[in-house]
């Protein structure tokens, strides 16, 4: 795992020394990992798919402090990227918001949400996650509304 986290995060640009401080791990043991991977690769002893790129990019996004929230509209259940959410339009976010706050509120187990989960299974990891977004996109909304007050000033 190790190695293949090297490989890919050199692949997606960062370098050996950012690679080796994430890790906690030396700038050579970094490029030799790389090299390992990079000739398992070559010699077919390890097949590479979309897959494996876009986790790796996603370990990226979240270590550079982007968040995957879990948000609810009409339409259902919806994953994204706090940066994504940021390009929305007000109307959008604002319906975002209201879905997801409507959800929450209708679930007879939110008030359970003020407690810490318990050790282990959550049966309200979902609803924690879209509680998570509903504050995330609120503090979104606020700072767009600040920003039209101050234009207007």
């Amino acid at each position: 795992m190790l190695e293949e986290g090297c490989y890919f995060l050199s692949q997606l640009g960062l370098t050996d020394e950012q690679i080796a401080s994430h890790f906690e791990t030396e700038v050579k043991q970094v490029v030799e990992l790389v090299e390992s991977f990079a000739s398992k690769i070559q010699s077919g002893k390890i097949a590479v798919d979309e897959f494996d790129r876009a986790f790796w990019r996603d370990v990226v996004k979240e270590a550079e402090g982007d968040l995957k929230l879990t948000v609810v509209s009409h339409k259902g259940i919806h994953h994204a990227w706090k940066s994504d959410l940021q390009k929305l339009d007000g109307n959008s976010l604002m319906t975002l918001y209201e879905g997801s706050r409507d959800y929450l509120e209708t679930d007879p187990n939110h008030r359970f949400l003020d407690y810490p989960p318990p050790k282990g299974y959550d049966p309200l990891a979902m609803d924690r996650e879209v509680r998570r977004a509903v504050e995330v996109i609120r503090d979104l909304l606020e700072a767009r509304w600040k920003e039209a007050l101050d234009r207007k000033t």
